[in-house]
């Protein structure tokens, strides 16, 4: 580790550049296999071109101006024809909890295009009022099949405990299961296709070069090592297992997929979203309209909106702890993406976010802390243990966060 006082503790550039579309920046880190890397992996970030423009932006122009929607759909009804069944039985997965995003996949694949979903739901940490009703009427009133899966509850707080502890990212096993668990019942049930909603590039989440292709490669969900050498929470399984006590079976919602239990199979995850032009506030009206969705009645702590990732009552502080380690919260990662739709623009962003980023999820606040079995002190110790050296400084006893945007500046 570096002995100055500016290095990056995840490995991202130490100098940040902000985006000049957006406000996001080069801290952003990529979406990778997290079940291959420890605690002290490091991280590549969100690029940016030499215009100053970050990848996600590109991205959104490039949906705007080059790519054939028309062309692309061609493509999805080719994808869907070759899998299609006609017995009745499943023919896709769709993975979701019944937001906006899931409910309108799996509505557009059952009524606009005749496929039989067959969606599964890994229940989050902690249900929220609104994301149970919104669970209810997906299936209800959308009209699915549904498979709810809930993980054993001790195991569920052991990991959530570890991943807070080791990389701040309490949901981090949660996101595990949304991974690899739907394909793991696809398997069971002979289905050879799983269908997420938006896609990554959405973000700039992923590798420049996977944008121009549909779907996910084998390694966002398999493995072909011994599932003790993966990693859960920032630490080996095979630790996990000794240190609690816990058996193979604990751990199996969390775990890859074995390559061994797909080699002959021609499975493939891909996103609606590469084939349909994705925007998530019309995924938010579609919901509504055509499942049932329903936007909180509050504002989302950290962040201006009402109906995003309102399922999980952890979901605030998965936001919260990501602007400690990254400088980037919630109303940055809204604000930006609404840009990119059209729907605001940077100065209006900025103004949102200078009254809502970073904002300390206070709302549920007790519940984390009773659920993670910790006090108030030992979970502030260790969040500022998180900070990274090349993003804040403590002044005067107050944390602030420099190499912002001068708008942004405290």
């Amino acid at each position: 580790m570096k002995k100055d006082n500016k290095f990056s503790l995840y490995g991202l550039p130490e100098k940040v550049e902000h985006c000049k579309k957006c406000l996001m920046t080069n801290q952003k880190p990529f979406s990778v296999n997290e079940m291959e890397h420890g605690a002290q992996g490091k991280k590549l970030g969100l690029f940016m071109h030499n215009d100053g423009v970050c990848a996600a932006c590109h991205y959104a122009q490039k949906k705007d101006k080059e790519i054939d929607w028309k062309d692309r759909e061609n493509k999805l009804v080719k994808l869907l024809d070759k899998y299609r069944k006609n017995d009745g039985s499943y023919d896709c997965v769709v993975p979701g909890s019944g937001g906006k995003d899931s409910a309108m996949a799996s509505h557009i694949l059952k009524y606009r295009y005749g496929m039989n979903p067959l969606t599964v739901t890994f229940s989050p940490l902690l249900y929220t009022e609104e994301g149970l009703k919104n669970m209810n009427n997906w299936i209800d009133i959308g009209g699915f099949d549904n498979i709810l899966f809930k993980a054993n509850g001790k195991v569920a707080k052991i990991l959530a405990k570890e991943a807070f502890d080791n990389i701040l990212h309490p949901l981090q096993p949660f996101k595990f299961g949304l991974k690899v668990f739907p394909i793991k019942i696809a398997i069971k049930f002979n289905i050879d296709l799983v269908f997420y909603g938006e896609p990554r590039s959405e973000y700039g989440s992923e590798d420049a070069k996977k944008v121009e292709k549909p779907g996910f490669g084998e390694e966002f969900y398999s493995i072909k090592k011994d599932i003790g050498e993966t990693y859960i929470a920032g630490i080996p399984v095979n630790k996990l297992q000794s240190k609690y006590k816990l058996s193979k079976n604990d751990l199996e919602p969390y775990t890859a997929v074995n390559h061994e239990m797909i080699k002959d199979k021609k499975i493939v995850v891909d996103n609606l979203g590469w084939y349909i032009k994705w925007d998530p506030q019309s995924a938010y009206y579609y919901a509504v309209e055509n499942c049932g969705f329903e936007a909180d009645t509050r504002r989302t702590e950290g962040t201006y909106g009402k109906y995003s990732g309102i399922d999980d009552k952890f979901d605030a502080l998965h936001y919260f702890c990501h602007y400690i380690k990254f400088g980037i919260g919630r109303t940055r990662f809204d604000a930006s993406q609404e840009i990119r739709n059209g729907h605001i623009d940077r100065e209006e962003a900025i103004l949102l976010a200078k009254k809502f980023e970073g904002e300390f999820p206070k709302r549920y606040f007790k519940e984390y802390l009773s659920y993670l079995n910790i006090t108030e002190k030992y979970f502030w110790n260790k969040i500022d243990q998180f900070r990274s050296p090349h993003l804040w400084t403590l002044q005067n006893g107050e944390w602030v966060l420099h190499q912002e945007i001068e708008e942004l500046k405290k």
